[in-house]
């Protein structure tokens, strides 16, 4: 959304991008992103709300490693091989903010027909921000891109997240077993790497909640989205350009899907 909108017209844009999408659905995720600060609604126009971009801002700008990029945003395609640039967040909710961003400025730089490989140990995002999760899953579909998810949990709040992947462009394989720490997430994009290290107790929290022995999504989602709303958190992204550790992550999900 880079200028206002009135409501109305920000509807249809949602719907010409998904089909039958309620009025109701579209007021609800907006109320959300109000909530959140995300976004100020002024009578019927709305539009992104200027503490949050400046926030955004400054997350691109900041870079542990003093990695020379662009005013306006990090330019992750830039990096050379081996250099990485490394966040840290005190909230895994903002973590989570900054990470869709940065997931959508590398998927909109790839080659149709191309893999981007996600390790999680649970895929809390198809339960806890579904529209936001199922809006990207369709954009990699649109894009002519896959999307190939390997999940370390099998609970049955687990398997609740299979109906999502259709086997062709969206394939998941749900391992039963840890291959990395329970806080550990990676996006790989080629040879670009996002890895994400979420506050430890958060991650045992959620953990908790797929252990539980419930597949009542609703009621998970309220537990994780308290869960990451948790202030004073110890959460790191790192986004790097290794083709070595890429081929490796690669390794790994040639033992479960064909073709990769």
């Amino acid at each position: 959304m880079e200028k206002p909108f009135y409501s109305a017209e920000l509807i249809k844009k949602v719907q010409e991008v998904r089909n039958n999408t309620p009025k109701q659905s579209v007021y609800l995720a907006l109320k959300k992103l109000k909530q959140k600060e995300i976004i100020t609604i002024a009578g019927k126009i709305i539009s992104l709300h200027q503490v949050w971009l400046e926030r955004m801002r400054k997350m691109f700008e900041q870079s542990q490693n003093n990695y020379a990029y662009d005013s306006t945003s990090a330019n992750f395609l830039k990096l050379r091989e081996r250099e990485s640039i490394t966040y840290q967040f005190n909230n895994s909710l903002s973590l989570d903010i900054f990470w869709a961003h940065a997931f959508m400025f590398l998927l909109s730089n790839m080659a149709k027909e191309k893999n981007i490989l996600l390790y999680n140990p649970h895929e809390w995002f198809l339960i806890s921000r579904n529209e936001s999760e199922v809006g990207l899953m369709d954009e990699v579909k649109k894009r002519n891109i896959f999307w190939i998810a390997l999940i370390a949990g099998k609970t049955e709040l687990d398997n609740t997240v299979k109906k999502y992947f259709d086997g062709e462009n969206k394939r998941v394989y749900l391992l039963g077993k840890e291959i990395f720490s329970n806080n550990y997430y990676a996006n790989c994009f080629g040879n670009i790497i996002i890895e994400v290290w979420l506050d430890k107790k958060t991650a045992g929290e959620i953990d908790l909640v797929y252990k539980s022995g419930s597949k009542d999504e609703k009621d998970a989602a309220q537990k994780i989205h308290k869960i990451i709303e948790q202030k004073n958190t110890n959460n790191k992204m790192r986004i790097s350009k290794n083709t070595a550790k890429a081929e490796k992550i690669r390794k790994i999900f040639r033992k479960y899907f064909i073709g990769i």
